[in-house]
């Protein structure tokens, strides 16, 4: 691809239609300042899609078109046209030949073509995009640009390198990702708006419906367990009625035949009472006589056990004692033998250690004399080996020396002579260089007078333009986070406003009126009247219940609209007729009393024809500040309505005090969505008013800065010229003032040279005589040393073998000892822990002995006892039983009536036992029988009532647990309060709506997800691109310094490397010889250069199909200009160059010629053939 021709119409200086053809290779245009050769240049460059005037060299659209000339009329509009080949089909688009266009008309309106066919200017953008052709690329290099590029921020030197990246595209592609991402967030804001209004409404509905349907289910699953029990009962306790029947004819003759046997039991226990009488009388009046006797005797057996029990115990524990003490002696004589035997082998080692410890110290006292001796030894000859070292350099130096000073002296003599002659002649050079000097410094000084004059103004508008970037940088920040603000709060404000406009949140039967749009129907009450932010709160807790009353003309309309509920049944709602609500007069309040505010109905504003709906509503309603005053007027009954604070308690009449919080109420929704969209709408006009300044400040500063960049322009250029003067005459001065230094310096040199010269050649011939004394007094002492090192090597092999003899004889030795000394340690611890154990165990021995001997006289004390007291017992039983032979007769009698007695009582007992409980289940199935026929009857009446339910088979044995079933089912369903059976369908209304809405919100996040992972996608493209890039520019970089500005190292540094949006690239230049230093220091001639050497790096890594070059070698010298030209030709095999200069070796070099002329009278640009 290259550029086959442009064709220019109408565009600034060329008023008559110009075609201008290119060749390949080197192009030049040629032509006198002012001709209109740059306008070639800007004509491309706006032809590509350059929209700012000002990078065109102009102020506004009028300056492009032609403005006419003598005897031409001015332009009605501008037209631009390039021909470019595209027979390699580098451009995306079937054609070989491609024409791009751009015309503008007076009127200000821009047309775009490619191939004579309407298209925009983001086509032609999209169709030279990352091509390296394009208004941003580096295919157009303008006047000044290439220094502009030196001066650039190091994010315009990023953007640059991102163009040859081929980024361009996908910066564009993650742009639009981001817009759409943006319009996602915004479209999930309002569904997410919606959504948690709709959220809202169902989830209070929800619950009202969870409620009904577990109502509804409760009651049906209690209905048939309750059919169930009831037709199990019946069958039960009817078989239970006829088997209770049977069961009382048996009960009534087993009672008769219990009652007669219970009359002869109480006979014969009488008679036994009567003779038992007689038999405790007699045995008692025996029996206290011996009483005494036998109560001795059972102390005396008792005390008698105890000793024996007393008795086997001790001797038990003699036994386990006398065992331990026998184990103990055999561990002691152990741990004797033990200690013996350690105690003879500590004797044996402490004599072992002695002897080895003294051999050690003779040893070591040994080694070390013989080691002190080898280490003066080897001190000694480490002295005198450097002696003969430094004494064999000091004769080399002496050699030299004699040899210089004898050269010195033969040349010393020429030398004062020819300095004599030199520093007349350099004397008179001195006079005229001071002369010169003095001039030009007096030229210089007013050069830089006026450089300073023009700089100050320079630097001035340099800070204000600063000043007017940042107030417009900060502006457009102000304008953009506005615009974005508004655009998100007219979003929000929208979506609540059409919540109200859908009547969203009132209740079903408010809202199914409201949307049946019944003439008559005027509104609701909150919507109708506007109420303070102050107020809201207490007006929502005064009249909960009529906030969402409907307003209507007539009662006429009221009734249309309850029919109209009745038919759809959806719910009831209230109704305010004008025509028939009627309000009592107004009372004047006199209350003197700090914190009350007035009626509700005078603090909330409305239409003239509403009042009497706000007097019939908050007519009766006082507001106060807080609680206190509100109960100091309810005691002392200051008011005769109710009284609600501002915190939103409520006071009645009566007494009645409502206070808490309300909750999320649907009247607390409806008050914030007004609050809400009240607010919106402030901020909203707010953010337009912000936007609206913002842009006119922001039009104000870009005149104003427009006004100083054109005046920076001029002084750049006054500037520029400035500077060139006061660097010729700095050069001049500073050659004249380096001319005088030097001479000076040449004189000073000349001088000290001379006098020196004097002095040393005398001195030479002293140093001559004086170093060979010398270096013959070292010879003698170096023989000297040298021989004793002979005997000195012998003597100290003999010491190393002496000491490394005894250290081998004594290593064994220091083995054995250090081996002896742990086991003295080990000895001396297991001797500590045998002494221990030893004492343990004779203690336990002596405590063991102590214990048996008490042990033993205390059996021998327990034994004597006993005998004694079996003495006793046997005398007393003796006497007693002599005594007893009559009373036991008598008591054997007594116990057999006794015993008789005992039987007759238990049967008794039983008798009457059964005879209680025959009778007892005789009442008890009497008052069964009666209470099973009521039951029976109940049973009946509940079956009948439930006949339309199914029942729920239960068995008997399962019964009482379907009861306790039953039982905790209706008492749920007791507890049911106010349950609204109409909930269950507007319920799944709102369910549907909320599942669409959260289908489309996650369809929503799923796009914003792709979105996301797009943008991630097109970042890691774009990393990888610009990285690539910018080595590779970067090696090419260098690689053109190296070869293009003698051997100087060029750098590309990527600052803030991590924030890849955030860094930039600094261009960085080390020249031969210096340190690497900042573009800003280079010369003019310098900064062409490196600029060059990056554009050609460029070139190198993405060459541009064409580029055109306006005076770019301006600043360089004729050898810096031939290795550009030549550097050009290189790159002519892969790009095309159209060059604008005025220099003849570029011309020389080119391939084609164009000339550009002008006739200054009629103001027209024209295109002559040129040969060279």
């Amino acid at each position: 691809m290259f550029l086959k021709a442009v064709e220019i119409f109408g565009f600034k200086s060329f008023g008559e239609r110009v075609y201008i053809e290119f060749n390949r290779g080197l192009t030049s245009i040629v032509g006198p300042n002012g001709s209109g050769k740059s306008n070639i240049l800007d004509a491309v460059l706006w032809v590509l899609g350059e929209q700012s005037y000002k990078n065109i060299r102009a102020k506004e659209s009028a300056d492009i078109i032609f403005s006419g000339g003598k005897d031409k009329k001015a332009m009605s509009f501008a037209e631009v046209s390039l021909y470019i080949d595209n027979g390699d089909s580098f451009l995306q688009i079937e054609s070989e030949e491609v024409k791009i266009t751009r015309k503008l008309y007076s009127s200000g309106e821009n047309e775009y073509y490619i191939n004579d066919s309407k298209a925009r200017l983001k086509d032609i953008g999209n169709l030279f995009l990352d091509t390296g052709v394009g208004k941003s690329a580096y295919s157009v290099i303008g006047q000044g640009k290439v220094e502009r590029i030196i001066g650039s921020s190091s994010k315009e030197i990023k953007g640059i390198i991102e163009e040859a990246a081929g980024i361009k595209k996908f910066q564009g592609q993650k742009n639009e990702a981001v817009k759409n991402l943006e319009n996602v967030d915004g479209e999930l804001e309002k569904i997410d708006l919606v959504l948690r209004e709709v959220g809202e409404n169902r989830e209070k509905v929800e619950k009202q419906a969870e409620k009904a349907q577990e109502y509804l289910k409760l009651k049906d699953n209690r209905d048939s367990l309750a059919k169930g029990i009831y037709l199990c009962e019946y069958e039960s306790k009817d078989k239970e009625l006829e088997k209770n029947s049977v069961n009382k004819e048996n009960l009534v003759k087993e009672t008769e035949g219990l009652q007669s046997e219970f009359k002869s039991i109480e006979l014969r226990l009488e008679e036994i009472d009567k003779n038992k009488v007689e038999l405790k009388t007699y045995i008692e009046e025996s029996g206290n006589k011996n009483q005494e006797l036998k109560q001795e005797i059972d102390e005396k057996e008792k005390e008698k056990v105890r000793v024996s029990e007393r008795c086997s115990s001790y001797k038990r524990d003699i036994i386990d004692r006398e065992d331990r003490l026998k184990q103990g002696e055999i561990k002691i004589e152990e741990k004797r033998k033990a200690l013996s035997e350690l105690e003879k082998e500590a004797t044996t080692i402490a004599e072992k250690i002695e002897t080895l410890s003294k051999e050690n110290q003779e040893f070591e006292k040994e080694i070390k004399e013989l080691e002190k001796e080898r280490e003066d030894f080897n001190t000694a000859r480490e002295i005198k080996k450097r002696k003969v070292m430094e004494l064999e350099i000091e004769r080399m130096k002496l050699i030299n020396e004699i040899e210089n000073s004898n050269r010195r002296v033969k040349g010393s003599s020429n030398k004062i002579n020819s300095l004599k002659e030199e520093l007349e002649i350099t004397n008179k050079k001195m006079i005229d260089a001071e002369t010169e000097r003095d001039k030009s410094k007096k030229a210089l000084d007013e050069k830089n007078k006026n450089l300073e004059e023009i700089k100050v103004r320079g630097e001035f508008l340099e800070q204000e333009i600063s000043k007017s970037s940042q107030r417009m940088n900060k502006l457009s920040e102000i304008i953009r986070t506005s615009d974005y603000d508004e655009k998100r709060y007219s979003s929000k404000l929208q979506a609540l406003l059409r919540l109200e406009e859908n009547n969203e949140g009132f209740f079903k039967g408010v809202k199914e009126v409201l949307n049946s749009k019944i003439e008559g129907v005027e509104g609701v009450f909150i919507s109708l009247v506007n109420i303070p932010e102050r107020y809201m709160k207490a007006v929502e807790a005064g009249v909960p219940g009529n906030i969402q009353d409907i307003i209507v003309s007539t009662s006429e309309v009221a009734k249309k609209a309850i029919n109209l509920l009745k038919e759809k049944k959806v719910g009831r709602a209230s109704f305010l007729a004008l025509d028939t609500i009627k309000v009592g007069a107004k009372k004047d309040i006199k209350l003197n009393i700090d914190g009350v505010i007035g009626l509700a109905s005078e603090l909330v504003e409305t239409s003239e024809r509403y009042k009497i709906v706000v007097d019939f509503i908050l007519g009766n309603l006082l507001v106060v500040e807080n609680m206190d005053v509100a109960l100091k007027i309810i005691k002392n009954s200051m008011f005769s309505g109710n009284v609600v604070t501002l915190g939103g308690e409520l006071l009645s009449s009566r007494g009645r005090i409502t206070g808490g919080d309300s909750g999320n109420s649907t009247a607390s929704q409806l008050f914030e969505r007004k609050r809400e969209i009240k607010h919106l709408k402030e901020k909203v006009e707010e953010l337009k008013e912000v936007i609206s300044k913002g842009v006119e400040e922001q039009n104000r500063l870009s005149k104003e800065l427009e006004n100083f960049e054109n005046e920076i322009d001029k002084i750049d250029s006054t500037e520029e010229e400035l500077r060139k003067q006061v660097r010729v005459a700095k050069e001049y001065y500073e050659d004249n003032g380096a001319k005088v230094e030097r001479i000076s310096k040449e004189i000073r040199t000349i001088k000290i040279e001379l006098e020196e010269e004097i002095k040393y050649n005398e001195e030479f011939e002293k140093k001559i005589n004086t170093s060979n004394d010398e270096m013959e007094k070292i010879v003698l002492i170096v023989e000297k040393l040298k021989q004793e090192e002979e005997g000195d090597i012998v003597k100290a092999q003999e010491i190393n073998g002496v000491i490394t003899q005894k250290r081998a004889e004594f290593s064994d030795k220091k083995i054995v000892y250090l081996n002896v000394q742990d086991r003295v340690n080990q000895i001396e611890r297991e001797r500590e822990r045998e002494k221990k154990d030893f004492e343990i165990l004779n203690f336990e021995r002596e405590e063991l002995t102590q214990k048996i001997s008490f042990l033993q006289k205390e059996i021998e004390k327990l034994e004597n006892l006993e005998q004694t007291l079996i003495k006793e017992i046997d005398e007393k039983v003796q006497k007693y039983e002599s005594e007893n032979i009559e009373i036991v007769e008598k008591k054997k009698l007594n116990e057999e009536l006794g015993v008789e007695e005992r039987e007759l009582l238990k049967k008794r007992k039983e008798v009457e036992s059964y005879l209680l409980h025959k009778r007892d289940s005789l009442n008890k199935v009497d008052e069964l029988l009666i209470r099973l026929n009521g039951d029976l009857e109940r049973l009946k009446e509940g079956l009948e009532n439930l006949k339309e339910i199914e029942a729920i088979t239960i068995e008997v044995e399962n019964l009482k647990e379907s009861k306790e079933r039953f039982k905790t089912l209706d008492s749920r369903l007791k507890n049911f309060q106010a349950v609204n059976l109409l909930a269950i369908e507007e319920f799944k209304e709102l369910n549907e709506k909320y599942n669409f809405l959260a289908t489309q919100r996650e369809d929503l996040t799923k796009g914003k997800n792709v979105l996301l992972e797009l943008i991630k996608e097109i970042d890691e493209t774009i990393h990888s691109r610009f990285f690539t890039a910018y080595k590779a520019i970067d090696e090419n970089f260098n690689k053109m310094c190296m070869e293009t500005i003698n051997n100087a190292e060029g750098k590309l540094i990527l600052n803030n490397p991590d924030n890849f949006d955030e860094c930039g690239v600094e261009i960085f230049v080390k020249f031969k010889n210096k340190k690497r230093q900042s573009l800003s220091l280079l010369s003019g001639g310098e900064k062409s250069m490196v600029a060059i050497a990056f554009i050609m790096g460029i070139f190198m890594f993405k060459p541009s199909p064409f580029t055109f070059l306006d005076e770019i070698e301006a600043a360089l010298d004729e050898k810096n200009t031939r290795k550009l030209i030549g550097k050009l030709k290189e790159f002519t095999d892969k790009s095309q160059f159209i060059l604008i200069t005025h220099n003849k070796d570029t011309m020389r070099e080119s391939e084609s010629i164009f000339g550009v002329t002008m006739n200054k009278e009629i103001g027209i640009s024209k295109i002559v053939p040129v040969k060279f």
